[in-house]
């Protein structure tokens, strides 16, 4: 009877400790509101830009910096083991501190009026519980700044030889602009559970500015997914994204989408800079994706990623852009370009632009 005992007890404690470890991960899962207000902080230590406060001209142009951070973890010397390479935690607090003050210093001497800044860290293990947005800020003091966050995780066991740990990472948008309104919007697409538990929750970061006609500039800087191997989270959040500029341009506004699109743009192929083995889970835009009128910027001479699977090598690397912005019909773009700083300190190069508005009158140049 004594055997039988233990024989019964062995299964009820595996699944008491089932339930405890669902109950645990259903505690822990960050669930973000389908849509909601970010806040917008000033410019710090008073510091005011010529197009702030509520006096602030309506620009008929914008000029228009993306750039993805990589969390200053990404530099030419890494490579990251999701893309097929080995490093998963950056090696010292120190290499994180030096690239995140590099590009801090590149941004402040070719700043714009918006930066939509991508995988930057607010307080995550990987970049050893520094505040790479607080730093970004004060680099940039006379800048309106907001966050979206797209990754809250309170520990990631994975992998198991040195797993991620905290994460808080996302979205920054910096503006000299005050912005009307700021907002994240989730995308759709999760994995199941409990994966999910322990993914980004990817978002738009929606922001609103004054137009001169009395309508906005409304700039969606996103960061869509990428190692979805089958491709469906990207389909989702495309899709999602495709009605969402599609009405924001039916209520008249001036519709501006920019940012890590994880996806090679129309009309250029994903080897046109480099006969490297492809990355496993690179795809592109889906011809027939762009509405009708709507025009694509993107550097077609600069690659602006490069593969992570190994440390940089420019004759060996596989090298693309994913970078874009994509404008309404009613906006035209003057010009854009990537930097190319040779993926010095992080896995992308900048994207840089500067568009109007057509119905502009003559002579106008903001």
């Amino acid at each position: 009877m004594v055997r039988f005992g233990r024989w019964v007890k062995l299964p009820l404690l595996l699944l008491a400790f089932v339930v405890l470890v669902g109950v645990v991960l259903l505690i822990m899962e960050w669930r973000p509101e389908s849509r909601q207000t970010t806040p917008v902080m000033p410019p710090v230590s008073g510091a005011q830009s010529e197009h702030s406060g509520s006096e602030q001209n309506a620009p008929w142009s914008l000029s228009i910096l993306s750039w993805n951070l990589g969390y200053g973890g990404l530099d030419a010397s890494a490579d990251f083991f999701m893309d097929g390479g080995k490093q998963v935690l950056p090696p010292s607090l120190e290499k994180v501190r030096s690239n995140i003050d590099s590009m801090s210093k590149w941004l402040r001497e070719h700043s714009r009026d918006v930066m939509l800044l991508q995988e930057v860290d607010f307080d995550s293990k990987r970049t050893f519980g520094q505040d790479e947005g607080a730093t970004l800020v004060k680099a940039l003091p006379e800048y309106f700044s907001s966050i979206a966050l797209n990754f809250k995780v309170a520990y990631i066991p994975y992998p198991l030889r040195q797993p991620l740990g905290r994460m808080k990472s996302g979205l920054l948008t910096l503006s000299r602009l005050k912005p009307l309104s700021a907002a994240r919007i989730q995308l759709p697409g999760f994995y199941t559970w409990p994966v999910r538990v322990f993914h980004l929750k990817r978002c738009v970061h929606e922001l609103r500015f004054a137009a001169p006609d009395g309508k906005d500039w409304v700039i969606l800087h996103l960061h869509l997914s990428a190692f979805d191997k089958d491709g469906r989270l990207r389909t989702e959040q495309m899709n999602f994204l495709r009605r969402l500029m599609l009405k924001l341009y039916s209520q008249g506004h001036h519709v501006i989408v920019g940012g890590d699109w994880n996806h090679v743009p129309p009309g250029l192929n994903a080897r046109s800079f480099s006969q490297a083995a492809r990355p496993f889970w690179l795809q592109s835009v889906p011809q027939d994706w762009t509405p009708p009128g709507w025009t694509w910027a993107y550097d077609k001479n600069i690659p602006s990623l490069r593969a992570t699977s190994e440390p940089y090598s420019p004759s060996k690397t596989f090298v693309t852009t994913v970078d874009a912005l994509l404008v309404g019909p009613d906006i035209s773009v003057d010009q854009v370009h990537v930097e190319d700083l040779e993926f010095a300190n992080t896995d992308h190069n900048p994207l840089l632009a500067r568009v109007h508005l057509k119905d502009r009158p003559s002579g106008v140049t903001d």
